[in-house]
């Protein structure tokens, strides 16, 4: 069976037909209608009882100078503080779980509000519900049942568990403590509706829900060579969607702004520091020169003096930057040897470009390091070589402030040499001018100190008051009208594609597991033998199995052009006065061998030529009792010599020119009876009487009797029924032919249903007599089938 099924696929493959394809699918069109009616219900149903997920958008730009993003000119004068952002680290700083958490805190997100809804048992609200909960401590059961309060009225409500069971009753604003945990239940008036409301409310663990946001929110660079981000959202409803992204991108800037502030605090409190310590020694500067003038009386000093007294100032204004540069050195000495971490210290007071460079990335780095801190473990290695890159800053930085010293320590040594030689020439002013000159020159030397710092004051303090945000909104959070998910488009189609291949498949299948013949083609394609004739099925209008020739009907021409074409098969026409014998045989039982042989005997006698048929099947005769005749004596008889040949000879009551010999009774032996050669001697006998003599002979694929027989014919017709005869048989019909056990070897396809075979697709007939009801079977009711009955008898292996 294996075999034979291998070569029809091969056979099937090489004469591929498409329109056959088409055909045997459309045989079953009213199961596609079903079965894609069906599927498209479903997904009507499938949408209609799914939660729509929606696509929520925000759109954010940042300001990374290493790709060539930034402020104007202005801002960046006053941006003193800022640092270069890196874009792919503000990717993970925006899904860091420090924003997230603070996201959930601050729009409550661990408690979602249910309500009945019109399709779905319940629908999550957000932003409309009329009643507000707040928690405390919860335990495990309120994370796995639902809560459900059924408001009374604007006092009180009740309390319901997950089986409706009543809790208690309650009023708004009271401290509620039961196995879910503590919270409380608040009332929005503005968003009350009705008593009698039932709110489904369900607590989220909070360490899950941060998961699964930092899960479903998607940060990506809109374009590579660009810093615009773009944040997205899946959330089944948008306007909770668009709250998630914008208190995200709020707190984002927010956390940005209080970085970039923490340095700008810092320099302020160190100018302070240095303004409050200038101004009292200025003060006290100035109390001694106006009691110095006011006790010695000095009005105004001598041009000479004057002239010292410029050159003291000026000296001892750039011996006092030495100092203050030393001071601001020591102070950044001091930072680095300090364990404490934060901000670095100021850059004002530097001026050397390479350190306040050191600086400004000590700056960078410890802020990177407080961000980390806050939003990644402590063994995270970015974490690591954030630390390692300001060890080794620091340590640059100690480097620089040493040889700056250095450098300033010979400054200041070279001043003083210089001061004291104007020293040594202001001692011959007089010593009250002297004096003077020396408390003048202390009150210079703090005046522009004091005025120096003040105005790095203001300057900082106006960077402070413009400082903004290195990021900027490009795209407010918004969510699309149509859902993501499900697509009602792509799950018609499917349905649509599910409801063909279903079919299609349980087609396939049947036909995978009919191993029945169902074409012409089929029988040519095994065999190499043309298919000589085909005879339709008998339509239920006929009560028998005698076809009346003389009608115009569909059965009677075939019949008609069977005879036609029979002369050619038994070798033409009669020239030594011998009938031509013709011999029918099956492979199995029931394939209409009895039926094909009365019907194409009473055809020939139409044409005024002497016929006879033989009951050669002695096991199962069927001939006899078709045509009414009676086999007491007959065939078996004749054969044991118990009868002669005129005995046998009946006429039949269809046809004077046609004659049946009965089987007789049935012997033991049947085969060994035909074989011992009386059989030859009654065709020739039959020959020299009729014109035709048709041997109507038992399956060759059962018993021997049609093999012994094929020797005594012209010609040998082999029927097979359609949706009857197995494939398997096919390969016995080759073996036939292959060894010539039968000259003139010819095949007759029997009982094809035109309406429903493959070979000719759904409808086809020919418009005779009995005309368009050949799909019904041999046997049965006249009625027309139902559509379950056709349906059945489709699928019926």
């Amino acid at each position: 069976m294996a075999e034979n099924s291998l070569d029809f696929a091969e056979n099937n493959e090489d004469n591929f037909d498409i329109r056959k394809v088409f055909l045997m699918y459309f045989r079953y069109w009213y199961l596609f209608v079903i079965s894609i009616g069906i599927t498209i219900i479903g997904a009507y149903f499938y949408l209609r009882f799914t939660t729509p997920i929606y696509n929520v958008n925000a759109v954010l730009l940042i300001k990374d100078e290493k790709k060539g993003i930034g402020g104007n000119d202005m801002l960046k004068e006053l941006e003193m503080f800022s640092g270069n952002k890196i874009v792919e680290n503000e990717m993970e700083v925006l899904k860091s779980r420090t924003l997230i958490t603070k996201v959930v805190d601050d729009l409550n997100l661990t408690v979602a509000y249910f309500q009945k809804g019109k399709i779905r048992s319940y629908d999550e609200i957000y932003k409309s519900s009329p009643i507000w909960v707040q928690h405390g401590e919860l335990n495990e059961i309120a994370f796995k049942e639902p809560l459900f309060i059924h408001i009374i009225n604007q006092q009180k409500f009740e309390l319901r568990n997950n089986n409706g069971e009543l809790m208690g009753t309650f009023g708004y604003g009271q401290n509620i403590k039961s196995k879910y945990g503590a919270f409380r239940v608040f009332i929005n008036d503005s968003l009350y509706r009705h008593d009698d409301d039932l709110i489904k409310i369900a607590f989220l663990e909070k360490n899950s829900l941060i998961e699964n946001l930092q899960t479903q929110i998607k940060v990506e660079l809109l374009n590579q060579k660009s810093t615009v981000l773009k944040l997205s959202l899946e959330n089944p409803l948008p306007l909770k969607g668009r709250s998630i992204l914008s208190k995200l991108i709020e707190s984002y800037t927010f956390s940005a702004l209080t970085d970039k502030n923490m340095e700008a605090t810092a320099t302020l409190q160190f100018i302070d520091k240095r303004l409050r310590l200038i101004t009292g020694e200025l003060g006290d500067v100035e109390k001694d020169v106006e009691n110095y003038k006011s006790s010695e009386g000095i009005t105004d000093l001598s041009v000479e003096g004057n002239l010292f007294l410029e050159k003291v100032k000026e000296n001892d204004t750039k011996l006092n930057e030495v100092d203050i540069n030393l001071k601001v050195l020591d102070g950044v000495e001091n930072y680095l040897k300090s364990s404490q971490s934060g901000v670095a210290p100021a850059t004002l007071m530097v001026n050397d470009a390479v350190l306040i460079g050191l600086l400004s990335k000590l700056n960078e780095l410890e802020l990177q390091r407080e961000k980390y801190v806050r939003t990644v473990q402590a063994d995270n290695p970015i974490l690591g070589t954030v630390n390692t890159q300001i060890a080794n800053t620091k340590a640059a930085i100690r480097e620089s402030i040493t040889n700056q010293k250095q450098g300033l320590q010979v400054t200041r040594a070279s001043l003083k040499s210089l001061n004291s030689r104007f020293e040594s020439s202001i001692r011959t002013i007089p010593k009250k001018e002297r004096e003077f000159v020396n408390i003048k020159r202390q009150q210079g030397i703090k005046e522009s100190l004091f005025l120096m710092l003040l105005q790095k004051k203001e300057e900082t303090a106006i960077s402070y008051a413009s400082t903004v945000t290195d990021s900027r909104l490009v795209d407010e959070p918004y969510s699309n009208p149509n859902p993501v998910k499900p697509k009602s488009r792509i799950i018609y189609i499917i349905a649509m594609i599910i409801g063909l291949i279903l079919p299609a498949g349980l087609i396939n299948l049947k036909e995978s597991f009919n191993d029945k013949i169902q074409s012409k083609t089929e029988i040519e394609n095994a065999t190499g033998i043309t298919v000589f004739g085909e005879i339709g099925k008998k339509p239920k209008e006929m009560k028998d199995n005698i076809v009346d020739m003389k009608s115009t009907s569909f059965l009677a021409e075939q019949f008609r052009t069977l005879r036609t074409n029979l002369q050619y098969a038994a070798g033409g026409v009669n020239v030594d006065g011998r009938g031509k014998a013709i011999l029918l045989t099956s492979s199995i039982g029931g394939e209409g061998k009895s039926f094909v042989s009365i019907n194409l005997t009473a055809s020939i006698a139409l044409l005024d030529k002497k016929v006879v048929v033989l009951e050669l099947d002695l096991r199962k005769p069927k001939v006899s009792e078709y045509l009414g005749v009676s086999r007491e004596i007959g065939i078996s008889n004749y054969l044991i010599g118990q009868a002669k040949v005129e005995d046998i000879i009946k006429q039949s009551a269809l046809n004077p020119n046609m004659y049946v010999l009965p089987s007789g009774p049935i012997p033991p032996n049947p085969s060994e009876l035909l074989s011992n050669g009386k059989m030859g001697i009654l065709i020739e006998e039959l020959r020299k009487q009729f014109d035709y003599v048709v041997l109507d002979t038992p399956p060759v694929g059962l018993v021997t009797d049609s093999t012994i027989l094929g020797q005594y014919v012209d010609a040998v017709f082999y029927l097979m029924r359609y949706q009857h005869t197995p494939k398997s048989y096919l390969k016995v019909l080759k073996d036939l032919k292959s060894k010539n056990k039968f000259k003139s070897l010819n095949i007759i396809f029997n009982g094809v249903d035109y309406r429903n075979s493959k070979e000719y697709g759904y409808g086809y007939g020919y418009g005779y007599g009995y005309g368009y009801g050949y799909g019904y079977g041999y046997h049965g009711d006249t009625q027309k089938p139902t559509f379950w009955t056709k349906l059945k008898n489709n699928f019926k292996v």
